[in-house]
């Protein structure tokens, strides 16, 4: 049904961007969609099943670790297999994942699902934004990320809502059996379209895979792996993504615990908080796509960061129901601002070819600052009160200011 909607539809609607890169956004919402469910429960499930905040910090700390040092690997494996086969496998891991979670009866079963989930979700969005990427001119980069990131994170707002929904009928492991019908309805849809319906194509409208490319140009892939990477624009990038990526694991392991424990609030309504930060981070998508396009990537990124050291500030001391409710939409807000711009500004820093290993290099940045992260937030709770927490959270990020005001604006034809 989504597909012959889609295929209906006037280019013009679709902003002149290609059918296809609809339809994967729309099957990458659905596999997503069973991480957003689980998300804002995920630390109330792991105490559920008898952990203690220690053994919280390890497990949430080994899943950033795999998405740390997976994406790359995923990333080469998948210009090798085929990125459609990579692809098809991980909605099938991320089915079963979810399926493993609802039988889990010990926190230790947890650290094998976590190794096994990572074989499909390590390298599937830098695929997808790859695709996506690559079926765009270089002045529509923002455009078409926050098209892509847009449809993807709906989820982000769609998931607790289920969550909050759900938790007054069923329990914690019952909501992840829900969770994987999504994905699985995701496989699906994807298998719906055929190989040409999903090209690999860059901006002059050719068709091919990352390895194609690296044969085709003679390009080694030691020297381009090494060439994105001493790039100013890629180091900078790295740096403040894993600046956000630890204290955005901090806030999401400990707000839920800390607004059930210390606010007083229930499992049900923190579900739906999160629900207001995720439709904040979807909204914003497209047009700081755009934003960014218009006034320039730099600009954005330093808006955003300074927004979001003030809301981790606010967060920390604000104890009214409305007025931290104000404070997550603006924190979904910059979460969603910062991740289009971030990636849009990778797309126009690095040539077509090694844009999937560009986009893998970088996602494994995230899972750098998770492991810190987490382990951060295992640790700190024994230590200091919450409020310090998120206030040390917001001193983290001041760094990323210089940083990205020594960026340069680039574009890639």
């Amino acid at each position: 049904m989504i597909v012959i909607w889609i295929s209906n539809l006037d280019l013009k609607i679709l902003g002149n961007l290609p059918k296809s890169l609809y339809i994967i956004s729309f099957s990458a919402f659905l596999f997503q969609l069973a991480v957003w469910i689980a998300r804002p429960i995920f630390t109330l499930y792991i105490l559920d099943l008898g952990a203690t905040m220690i053994q919280v910090g390890l497990i949430v700390s080994t899943q950033s670790f795999l998405s740390m040092i997976s994406p790359f690997p995923l990333g080469i494996l998948a210009s090798k297999v085929g990125e459609r086969k990579m692809m098809t496998a991980a909605f099938i891991v991320q089915t079963a994942s979810s399926v493993l979670y609802f039988l889990a009866p010990t926190p230790r079963w947890l650290y094998f699902i976590l190794f096994f989930q990572i074989l499909g979700t390590g390298s599937f969005n830098q695929l997808c934004m790859s695709k996506v990427s690559n079926m765009a001119p270089s002045n529509l980069q923002g455009d078409a990320l926050g098209r892509y990131m847009t449809i993807f994170h709906i989820g982000l707002f769609i998931g607790p809502l289920i969550t909050s929904s759900l938790l007054a009928f069923i329990n914690y492991n019952q909501l992840f059996l829900v969770g994987a019908a999504f994905p699985l309805t995701g496989l699906l849809l994807f298998l719906t379209t055929k190989d040409h319906s999903i090209p690999d194509s860059n901006e002059h409208g050719k068709n091919h895979t990352v390895d194609q490319e690296l044969a085709e140009n003679d390009v080694d892939l030691f020297n381009s792996i090494k060439n994105v990477m001493l790039r100013r624009n890629v180091v900078v990038l790295s740096a403040i993504r894993m600046f956000y990526a630890l204290t955005n694991t901090i806030f999401n392991t400990l707000f839920a615990v800390y607004a059930v424990k210390q606010l007083g609030y229930s499992a049900s309504l923190v579900a739906l908080l999160f629900s207001l930060v995720g439709l904040a981070n979807t909204a914003v998508q497209l047009p700081a796509g755009k934003l960014s396009d218009n006034i320039g990537k730099k600009k954005v990124l330093l808006i955003t960061f300074g927004i979001i050291i003030l809301d981790y500030l606010a967060i920390a001391y604000l104890k009214s129901l409305p007025l931290i409710a104000i404070a997550l939409i603006i924190f979904g807000a910059c979460w969603g601002a910062r991740a289009v711009t971030e990636w849009s500004f990778l797309a126009t820093t690095v040539e077509p070819e090694v844009k999937t290993i560009a986009m893998a290099y970088l996602s494994s940045f995230w899972g750098a600052g998770g492991i810190i992260g987490s382990m951060l937030a295992g640790i700190l709770p024994d230590i200091v009160p919450y409020s310090t927490i998120f206030a040390i959270t917001a001193i983290i990020n001041i760094p990323a200011i210089p940083l990205i005001y020594a960026m340069r604006e680039e574009k890639i034809d």
